[in-house]
């Protein structure tokens, strides 16, 4: 609390519960509202629902009904810390069931397999040089591009997950080196619906949001983002190919003759490593590939990957 000089107290605040979820995840809860007997009338939650109870984010489900009950039910049955009247307690639980609670935000995620991380990386610098929606252009902070950043509206990032999940993720999850094998060459694109927003678009409760309309959603707000240049994405072949001659494969590759580009000591020691690769850089390829330059909306438009079949297996989808 805050107290001025003459005892009138300005603020004061109820201090939050930290609840431990899976694998170290946690929600902060407090108590709002008074019954009159001791009793609080609602329970504030917050933190990641999906994280508390999976202990990762790298994916899961767009059941918002299903996520918020487990949440409400892990919440009320599992601990001993919280004391919950079972009358209310099972009336909130039908008005869950039945997607009867407020959303006044909501985060739609999903991933995108760029083969590797250089990919990622090449994909990112495109965007934060060329994306933009009507009301301005992307900015970068740390890796990650934000559409939209400061709108009170929406907004879109994109960023490399594996490299957001060694810098942030503790080895404490079990399939954790399951987990970051498979964030390699993944693009995340997040985007974020605030309650001006979701009022504009007449959502509400629970209930209006199935996972067909979170996936609509997504794609629609993602059809606002013009992207106009192209990214060039790496593939594993030249990663694997000493630094030096990684200019002069790129440029074989896509039909550049490179006996008339190089010098002629440069040309011959090029094709000499090269040739260790089963390449000749002395004839053109069979077919100039040009595949790996990509308008930047194409990645973001394309089938996104699905969760993993393992992942059922293992339990890692709440």
């Amino acid at each position: 609390m805050s107290i001025s000089p003459d005892g009138v107290i300005d603020w004061q605040v109820h201090k939050g519960v930290l609840v431990r979820g899976s694998y170290e995840s946690s929600l902060m809860i407090k108590s709002r509202g008074s019954a009159g007997d001791g009793m609080a009338t609602h329970l504030w939650i917050d933190g990641n629902i999906s994280k508390f109870l999976q202990g990762h984010n790298l994916f899961g489900s767009r059941d918002l009904i299903d996520l918020v009950y487990k949440t409400f039910t892990r919440l009320t049955n599992e601990l001993d810390s919280l004391t919950f009247d079972l009358r209310h307690a099972a009336s909130a639980e039908q008005a869950i069931l039945a997607g009867d609670f407020d959303v006044k935000c909501l985060d739609i995620n999903q991933l995108y397999q760029l083969d590797n991380d250089r990919s990622v990386e090449s994909w990112l610098y495109a965007a934060e040089m060329q994306a933009h929606r009507r009301a301005g252009r992307s900015t970068a902070t740390r890796g990650t591009v934000y559409i939209g950043k400061n709108s009170r509206r929406w907004a879109v990032k994109f960023y490399n997950k594996y490299r957001e999940m060694l810098k942030n993720q503790k080895d404490c999850h079990p399939c954790y080196d399951r987990l970051l094998s498979f964030s390699q060459g993944l693009l995340r694109a997040e985007l974020r619906l605030l309650s001006i927003e979701l009022k504009e678009l007449g959502i509400s409760k629970g209930h209006q949001l199935t996972p067909s309309t979170i996936d609509e959603l997504f794609t629609s707000y993602m059809g606002k983002i013009e992207m106009t240049k192209n990214a060039t994405l790496i593939d594993e072949q030249l990663l694997n190919l000493p630094r030096a001659v990684q200019a002069t494969y790129q440029m074989w590759r896509t039909g550049v003759s490179c006996r008339e580009m190089l010098p002629h000591r440069t040309f011959y020691r090029h094709r000499k490593i090269l040739l260790e690769s089963g390449i000749d850089i002395n004839f053109p390829p069979i077919s100039p590939d040009r595949n790996n330059v990509v308008p930047l909306l194409r990645i973001v438009e394309a089938v996104p990957i699905q969760n993993p079949e393992w992942a059922y297996h293992y339990d890692l989808i709440a």
